[in-house]
C-alpha cells in the first residue's frame, strides 16, 4: 500500500509549530512553489524561496488572492546562512517537478535535519519513497496538491483557483497547520488522505497524458472518442488503487463529467508546449507499477506511457540536462 509515515510522537508529545519563529523553506518556486511562498510569506511567516533564478518580489495576480510583496529568494544553498536559514529548517516544502529531485539534493542537504517536515507537494504516489533518501531523516509528509496556477517569470505567477495542500491526518500534519492559520494557502489534514491520492493520480494520469498527446487543453476530454480514452485511463488507476486496499470504485471513471472539463492546459500540457520534459513516470509509470505488483493488466496506461516516453526520447531538447536538474545556476 502507498507509504504513508506514521509519526513517532503521539499527538499530546508533539508540540505546534510556532508561525512566528518558524523557518519555512519552499525549494522550487515554480507555478505552484510560488504561491504557497507568497501566500505564507505576505501571512507573516519566514520563507525563502529556494530556486534556480533569481527574484525579489513575490507577484500573485489573482482575482482572489493577489500578492504583490517582498520576497527572499536564494539560488545557492551556500547563501542560506546570510540570509538567517542557516542549519536546518522547521519546514521545508518541495514542489520541484518530480525529475528534478536529485537535482535538488544540496537545498535538501542544507536545509533538512531530523527534526525538519519535509511536504512533498510533488505528482504521484511515491513521494514518500522519492524524498527519503535525500533528506537526513526529516519526516517526509506526502501531499495532494490543488493550485491552479501559471509561471509567468521568476516569482510572478498567474492564480486561477485553489490553493490546498491534502495531507494524512496525524500528529505531525497537526503541528504543521498553524504555519497555515490566516493564510490563503490551505494545509488540511485528512482521514481519507489515502483515497484521495489516489483520485488525485487517476485524475491526472487522465488529463495530463490526454492534453500532452493531443496538444490540447482539458476541454478536449469531453470530446468523443478522446472521453472513451480519459475514462479508460481513470479506471485503470482506480482498479490498481483498490487492489492496494484504498476504497475507491472503478466505477467512478464512469461516473466522471468530462463536459466540464475547462479550456485549461494541464501542467504536462505546457511543459510539452515548451518541449520540456514531462513527469509521466511519476504518473502513468506509478500506475504501471502499481499494476505490476498486483498482477493487474493496465493496456490503455501502457499505451500512454509509451507514447510520452517516445516522445521524450525523439525529441530530447537541447535544454534537458538543464530541466532534469535543479540546483545552483
Amino acid at each position: 500500500m502507498l507509504a504513508v509515515p506514521a509519526p513517532e510522537s503521539s499527538p499530546s508529545d508533539l508540540d505546534a509549530l510556532d508561525p512566528a519563529t518558524a523557518r519555512i523553506a519552499v525549494v522550487g518556486p515554480g507555478a505552484v512553489g510560488t504561491f504557497y511562498a507568497a501566500q505564507l510569506s505576505v501571512a507573516g511567516r519566514n520563507v525563502v524561496a529556494c530556486g534556480r533564478r533569481p527574484f525579489d518580489r513575490y507577484i500573485v495576480e489573482s482575482d482572489a488572492v493577489p500578492v504583490d510583496d517582498p520576497a527572499v529568494a536564494l539560488t545557492d544553498p551556500a547563501d542560506l546562512g546570510a540570509a538567517g536559514f542557516d542549519g536546518s529548517v522547521d519546514l521545508v516544502i518541495v514542489t520541484v517537478k518530480t525529475f528534478q529531485t536529485a537535482g535538488a539534493a544540496s537545498w535538501l542537504d542544507a536545509l533538512c535535519g531530523s527534526d525538519t517536515i519535509v511536504a512533498g507537494a510533488q505528482n504521484g504516489v511515491e513521494e514518500v519513497e522519492r524524498l527519503t533518501p535525500y533528506v537526513n531523516g526529516a519526516a517526509v509528509v506526502p501531499c495532494v496538491v490543488y493550485c491552479g496556477s501559471e509561471l509567468i517569470a521568476p516569482g510572478h505567477i498567474r492564480h486561477a483557483q485553489h490553493g490546498i495542500m491534502i495531507v494524512p491526518d496525524n500528529a505531525i500534519t497537526r503541528a504543521v497547520a498553524p504555519l497555515f492559520d490566516g493564510s490563503a494557502a490551505r494545509w488540511r489534514p485528512d482521514e481519507n488522505f489515502v483515497a484521495e491520492t489516489w483520485r488525485k493520480l487517476g485524475i491526472n494520469v487522465m488529463a495530463n497524458g490526454v492534453t500532452a498527446l493531443t496538444r490540447r487543453t482539458m476541454d478536449v476530454l469531453g470530446t468523443h472518442p478522446v472521453d472513451d480514452v480519459a475514462r479508460a485511463l481513470l479506471r485503470e488507476c482506480l482498479t490498481v488503487a483498490r487492489a492496494d486496499g484504498v476504497e475507491v470504485d472503478p466505477s467512478e471513471a464512469d461516473e466522471y463529467d468530462l463536459s466540464v472539463m475547462p479550456r485549461y492546459g494541464t501542467s504536462m500540457y505546457q511543459d510539452v508546449m515548451a518541449d520540456r520534459p514531462t513527469e509521466y513516470e511519476a504518473l502513468h509509470g506509478a500506475v504501471l507499477r502499481a499494476g505490476e505488483r498486483y498482477g493487474i493488466d493496465t493496456p490503455v496506461t501502457r499505451v500512454v506511457y509509451a507514447l510520452l516516453a517516445g516522445r521524450e526520447a525523439v525529441t530530447a531538447p537541447p535544454s534537458r540536462s538543464n530541466a532534469d536538474r535543479f540546483g545552483p545556476g
